[in-house]
């Protein structure tokens, strides 16, 4: 099975927009809370971003291309 390769930016109001690599078409927008503090990383089917609430940092994995939370990881 061939796996979908997918590119992500910063979008507006804390959240992340996933795009097709292959076509450039937009994916799925993913609404994260917190303000985001790092650029977004896709390695394979999941997405890494960190974000911060408060005084409290968290590393957040997404799966792709559902866009579903897996993980939240204070930093």
């Amino acid at each position: 099975m061939k796996l979908k390769k997918f590119i992500a930016q910063i979008g507006n109001n804390n959240t992340v927009k996933v795009f097709d690599a292959s076509t450039g078409s937009l994916s799925r927008i993913i609404n994260v809370d917190g303000t985001i503090t790092s650029q977004p990383i896709v390695s394979e089917n999941e997405l890494s971003v960190t974000t911060s609430s408060g005084t409290t940092n968290h590393l957040k994995v997404y799966t792709l291309p559902s866009g579903g939370l897996k993980k939240v990881t204070n930093v």
